[in-house]
């Protein structure tokens, strides 16, 4: 005779919520990890036009001089807002006030103590244009 062992309802109950939401996160973890792929991908192109100054494109923003072009992150660092053009060349988060340099990013104003991310930003000769590969900070 084959004797059955039966486990509680509030047992399979915990094991079940277990099994979903490790399933959940485990999917959680490779779409997100797919988005950055994705987006450790992107290049943006751009004519040879580019003003001189600062020029937003939404996830970031070029700063054109006579001597450099250098891309930037539109991301604050301190909390993640989106950072909008102040005067000339310095620009300000709207959530908290901290103001950046358009040419460095580096900030001039806190709460923010971290520079903006800065992305690869270089000229093809052979299209004449400028490409803006985005990246991801290690840190």
């Amino acid at each position: 005779m084959k004797i059955q062992k039966q486990i509680s309802r509030k047992i399979f109950i915990r094991w079940t919520v277990r099994l979903i939401l490790g399933i959940s996160l485990w999917i959680w973890y490779r779409l997100t990890r797919f988005q950055t792929e994705l987006e450790n991908k992107i290049e943006f192109v751009h004519g040879e036009d580019i003003p001189l100054g600062v020029s937003y494109f939404g996830k970031y923003y070029i700063f054109h001089s006579e001597n450099s072009t250098r891309a930037f992150s539109t991301t604050c660092t301190h909390a993640g807002c989106r950072i909008g053009k102040g005067s000339e060349a310095i620009l300000q988060c709207n959530c908290h006030g901290s103001q950046f340099d358009g040419a460095s990013g580096k900030p001039l104003k806190g709460p923010a103590i971290k520079p903006l991310q800065e992305f690869d930003c270089s000229f093809n000769k052979q299209s004449g244009q400028w490409i803006v590969k985005f990246h991801r900070d290690p840190s």
